[in-house]
């Protein structure tokens, strides 16, 4: 069974996040990138990133405060190391002065992803 793990701001608003920025930057890091925007007001996630590419394989949401994101699935050969350094790109996205966690769906496992957090220490969230 697949888990989620979810990327969040700490607090409600994100303001600072830049989507357009973000959109270019996974355009260019994972070509062929499919995006889908929902206009539905009534959508918490509205802009979802799919890749299934030789390097590596996810599924991706952002709220509509742009302070989550939501990995719903990921794959790759060396998958855990290569998750963690996935997970390690989408938190630069956010401010450092900020906190930021990374739990999975339920909540077992949470951990804040300070500057300078190691894939190590994603590792253990992750397993």
């Amino acid at each position: 069974m697949a888990v989620s793990y979810f990327i969040y701001v700490n607090d409600k608003e994100n303001t600072d996040f830049d989507l357009e920025k973000f959109n270019r930057d996974i355009k260019e890091r994972f070509p062929g990138v499919s995006v889908e925007v929902k206009n539905d007001e009534s959508c918490k996630y509205d802009v979802h990133f799919e890749y299934y590419g030789a390097e590596c394989e996810f599924e991706l949401w952002i709220n509509r405060d742009r302070s989550v994101f939501v990995i719903d699935y990921f794959n790759s050969k060396n998958r855990l190391y290569d998750y963690a350094k996935y997970i390690i790109w989408l938190r630069s996205y956010f401010s450092y002065g900020r906190e930021v966690l990374l739990c999975d769906e339920g909540y077992n496992k949470t951990l804040v992803l300070s500057e300078g957090v190691e894939t190590e220490d994603i590792l253990e969230i992750l397993e």
